[in-house]
């Protein structure tokens, strides 16, 4: 563990953000994009004993799927977004106060 990331701070949450940013999101991008790509089953699909039976359950998997994706995805931008940024912030205020604080005789 590098030393540096034991403790927070604006940057260990700034670091945090940019991780979601750049390695958590491109995954769940791919996994819904995969997703995407495979919600039909081409010719001759499951055929017509299939289609009854494993064909009905596949869509539905598949489409829970997207949907869960879609929201895992909505929550993780939102905390790289909006929830982090504004913890970061609050973490420097929080910091430049009691350093403001402190400095006071």
């Amino acid at each position: 563990m590098n030393p540096d990331t034991r403790y927070i701070t604006p940057d260990a949450i700034a670091k945090v953000r940019r991780d979601i940013r750049d390695d958590l999101l491109p995954v769940f991008d791919q996994v819904r994009q995969i997703l995407e790509e495979n919600r039909a089953v081409g010719f001759p699909g499951w055929g017509p004993l299939g289609e009854w039976t494993v064909g009905e359950l596949y869509r539905s998997l598949i489409e829970s799927f997207l949907r869960d994706t879609q929201t895992a995805l909505g929550v993780v931008r939102k905390w790289e977004g909006e929830d982090l940024t504004h913890a970061e912030g609050n973490w420097r205020t929080a910091e430049d106060l009691i350093v403001q604080r402190v400095k006071k005789p």
